[in-house]
């Protein structure tokens, strides 16, 4: 059914208030400027009272906001947040090919590759595939990564605002977590300006036969909204051929958003 048939409401089974909420938000999301409840009548050919209290709705809920003097509406934050929300989920529903993907192409290095997210600021594991479990690809629940060692993490804390960084050093405090590793806040402070530079983490933490690798990924409106990851245990894996190795993941990541800006179907 069609944008039109909808607002037509001509399906007795449909709520017809809630259709014509729907169809304010459409006028007030095309109008370039604020509306009156002059001209909102007049476009609908709905009563102004009946207007207002639709109108009103909709504030309440924050789906629009309503000016004092003169009065006049436009969309709430509501709105854009549901949107954030649909371009999120549109994204990362296109996440599992390209886990899979990548995990393929590391395979002889016998990877594994990971997908994080912080949902509540805890950087968590959402999607996994590893050499123990070649053809699963996991989905762990409430899988915490450790916060100065793993690449994700460090990655996290890089793209981060510095609002979002200090609340996850509180969570984690860096002289009982972090110093053993990085013995200073500075000097974890100039690796994780590094990784901004490069827009990639490649943390040595594991010794000399560990290689990891996280980047960055976003959705269509630049918002960062989860981290790629791989790790390798080998004994040497020659320099160029490591480069070759991040610079897929990079470009995985990248393939991420590229995919919804195309309206590719890639899983």
């Amino acid at each position: 059914m069609g944008k039109d048939a909808l607002v037509d409401g001509r399906d007795s089974s449909v709520v017809q208030s809630l259709l014509r909420g729907l169809d304010l938000l459409r006028r007030l999301s095309a109008a370039d400027h604020p509306l009156s409840l002059r001209e909102l009548a007049e476009t609908t050919g709905l009563k102004e009272p009946t207007l207002y209290k639709l109108l009103q709705t909709l504030v309440a809920a924050g789906f629009a906001e309503k000016t004092d003097r003169p009065v006049l509406y436009s969309l709430g934050p509501e709105v854009f947040d549901l949107s954030d929300r649909y371009l999120r989920r549109s994204v990362l529903s296109r996440a599992e090919a390209v886990v899979r993907a990548v995990f393929e192409h590391l395979y002889e290095h016998r990877a594994t590759v990971v997908l994080a997210q912080a949902p509540a600021g805890e950087v968590e594991v959402v999607m996994r595939m590893s050499p123990e479990r070649p053809d699963i690809l996991q989905r762990p629940r409430a899988q915490v990564m450790q916060p100065y060692t793993s690449a994700c993490s460090l990655a996290f804390q890089a793209f981060w605002t510095e609002s979002e960084r200090q609340a996850y050093r509180r969570r984690h405090p860096f002289w009982e977590e972090g110093a053993h590793l990085w013995e200073t806040p500075e000097k974890l402070d100039e690796y994780l300006q590094s990784v901004r530079d490069t827009g990639f983490a490649t943390p040595q933490l594991g010794g000399a036969n560990a290689y990891l690798v996280a980047v960055p990924v976003y959705d269509p409106n630049q918002q960062f909204i989860a981290v790629l990851g791989a790790s390798m245990r080998e004994q040497q894996i020659a320099e160029d051929v490591w480069q070759q190795h991040i610079t897929h993941v990079v470009q995985a990541a990248a393939e991420l958003q590229a995919a919804h800006d195309r309206g590719d179907q890639v899983c």
